[in-house]
């Protein structure tokens, strides 16, 4: 119900509540996603996922229709233009998460490759799985988010350079997903589907947990 504001048909005020919320707090990691891109020139959120992104951003911006409201589907289209910035800071600096030197030399050839396996993956997933169980994306949504809760931790434990990644990102990060988790519980009932939600909590949670314990231990020794 794209044409109406909110779909207040389908969904309660809650749930649009804590659903917006969420998403707005997504807007907020872009943004420090974006600034420390300018100012480090490094992309914290895994090069991986960033593929992934921009195409799950295409599709359910103007291929996939979701029934949730214009308001949130232009939501996901702010989420897709910032992304664009995004994906091109991939280009530029995304081979700084790497450390195998195959694929730093090869890096821009692997986003191009990367980009393109997720558009067929994401859109026959969508079509046939997704759009008719969620219609605004939740499935789809939450495998990627698994995948990127997943790598933070890895990659900021694999490199070790905290400095480089945002703590405010990271609560962004968790408290909205978070919300968006609520949502899920508050509309859905496949155990599918929370058990992605619940998965995610816990990777978000302990990457925050990691990171504040490096700032605290960085703290003490200055």
């Amino acid at each position: 119900m794209e044409n109406s504001l909110l779909n207040l048909k389908d969904y309660t005020v809650l749930e649009l509540a804590t659903f917006g919320v969420g998403c707005f707090l997504w807007i907020i990691v872009y943004f420090f996603t974006l600034k420390s891109i300018h100012k480090h020139k490094f992309i914290e959120i895994p090069v991986v996922t960033v593929w992934g992104n921009i195409v799950w951003e295409f599709l359910w911006s103007w291929v996939f229709v979701p029934d949730i409201g214009s308001l949130f589907a232009w939501g996901y289209r702010i989420w897709f233009f910032m992304d664009c910035f995004i994906v091109i800071g991939a280009f530029l600096y995304g081979q700084r998460q790497m450390n195998l030197p195959i694929f730093v030399k090869n890096f821009k050839l692997l986003s191009i490759l990367g980009i393109l396996a997720w558009i067929p993956l994401l859109y026959y997933y969508i079509d046939i799985y997704d759009y008719p169980l969620s219609k605004m994306g939740a499935y789809s949504g939450y495998i990627l988010n698994i995948i990127i809760s997943a790598l933070y931790v890895t990659m900021s434990l694999r490199m070790n350079q905290w400095k480089m990644f945002s703590y405010p990102a990271a609560w962004c990060k968790g408290v909205g997903t978070l919300l968006i988790s609520v949502f899920c519980f508050l509309h859905f009932t496949d155990g599918f589907l929370l058990t992605m939600c619940v998965i995610t909590g816990v990777l978000d949670a302990f990457y925050i947990y990691l990171f504040a314990r490096e700032r605290s231990n960085s703290s003490v020794l200055t």
